[in-house]
């Protein structure tokens, strides 16, 4: 897929992070032979970078597996403890957490590390975790939000009808603990018909005795890719293993229709394709061919071409000054519309700018940037 070329960067993996993720996730001589040359290109006694620490115990899982002699391999088994017990460590302390919002009846999905580690991975060090996601029905978050309060949880960002409308997330934090609560699954995806269609693939998932709920198949799948395929300063690299989990134990199950239909009606495709290419091409993952031909085929709108300018590239230079950091926020907010219409595009982008600048109202706009401008011109 000439089209979705990918390259290492900050949205792909280094090419040493390749070799540990095939290290990590391929068969026989590939995977010795990639870890291998991965161990004489990185400084061991260099900052690996977190990224890459999180992949060494699924590295360490499938090296020791397939009988590997190292001296590296006591240093992989001490990281492969420290993050089976941070993980055991954070599952207990969400524990009765999740207890009180269940047996207040609000519905609980888990999303991210949780479920992956319950369901895919089955194995806490396997999959790290520095925090806990899980989403909530729109008409149950007040009642979530409210009984996490009383039990001393606090918001970074109090609710509003802004962040309903666009944003996706409640960041909460108790202690060193931090938790997401998720009213809408990704960023991207900020309407009830989105939310509808991830809540109507769900299935139970035991969480230490507590009954929860967890995506199923295809909806994880769209959801691990189109979390991870965005542009980072640390590139984010813990997806690809997190979707593979997914196909190979169950990809037959995945609705391939039925995600290509929703990708395309949140205008998503270009995105998912770049996705599934990069598993298919570095990690022999076989794409039924019907979906191969409609990601060769599919060219994103305007709209979907202006929002991927900001999801998949370095945009940190455009927020040096007013004019370039507010083709950003306009990239975003292309990214959140359901309408190309010139006049609605213009009138809801001034709403956005409002929420996103936290201003009062729409008539504080150009005053602000009037003021961004002079102070960057060192005007008087």
């Amino acid at each position: 897929m000439k089209e979705h070329a990918y390259h290492p960067g900050k949205l792909w993996p280094s090419l040493a992070q390749e070799q540990l993720l095939k290290a990590a996730l391929c068969d026989g001589e590939e995977a010795l032979q990639a870890f291998r040359t991965w161990r004489q290109g990185v400084d061991l006694e260099g900052e690996l970078g977190y990224p890459v620490l999180r992949l060494l115990p699924l590295a360490y899982h499938n090296l020791q597996r397939l009988g590997l002699r190292d001296p590296l391999i006591g240093r992989l088994k001490g990281v492969y403890r420290r993050f089976w017990c941070e993980n055991q460590a954070l599952f207990f302390a969400m524990h009765p957490v999740m207890q009180h919002l269940r047996e207040a009846g609000v519905d609980l999905l888990m999303l991210k590390g949780a479920p992956l580690v319950l369901s895919y991975y089955r194995n806490h060090a396997l999959r790290p975790m520095s925090d806990f996601d899980f989403a909530v029905r729109m008409e149950h978050l007040p009642r979530a939000v409210e009984l996490l309060k009383e039990s001393g949880w606090t918001l970074r960002k109090e609710l509003s009808a802004d962040g309903l409308q666009f944003f996706h997330a409640a960041l909460c934090m108790h202690g060193s603990l931090q938790v997401d609560v998720h009213y809408h699954f990704l960023r991207e995806c900020v309407t009830p018909t989105a939310d509808q269609w991830f809540w109507s693939d769900v299935e139970a998932v035991d969480f230490q005795g507590l009954q929860a709920w967890q995506l199923g198949p295809t909806a994880l799948l769209f959801h691990t890719v189109m979390h991870g395929v965005r542009w980072n300063e640390e590139p984010p690299i813990r997806w690809i293993p997190d979707a593979l989990m997914v196909l190979r134990q169950r990809g037959g199950e995945v609705d391939w229709d039925r995600l290509l239909a929703f990708a395309d009606s949140q205008r998503l495709t270009y995105r998912l394709a770049l996705g599934l290419t990069y598993l298919a091409e570095n990690f022999a993952v076989e794409l039924p061919e019907s979906v191969h031909t409609h990601l060769q085929q599919y060219r994103p709108g305007v709209l979907e071409r202006i929002a991927n300018r900001a999801v998949l590239g370095d945009v940190r230079r455009c927020y040096a000054h007013p004019l370039t950091k507010q083709g950003v926020l306009f990239a975003e907010y292309c990214g959140l519309v359901d309408s190309a219409n010139p006049f609605r595009l213009l009138w809801g982008f001034s709403h956005y700018l409002r929420y996103c600048w936290e201003l009062r109202g729409r008539l504080e706009i150009f005053p602000t940037i009037f003021n961004g401008l002079r102070q960057r011109l060192g005007w008087r």
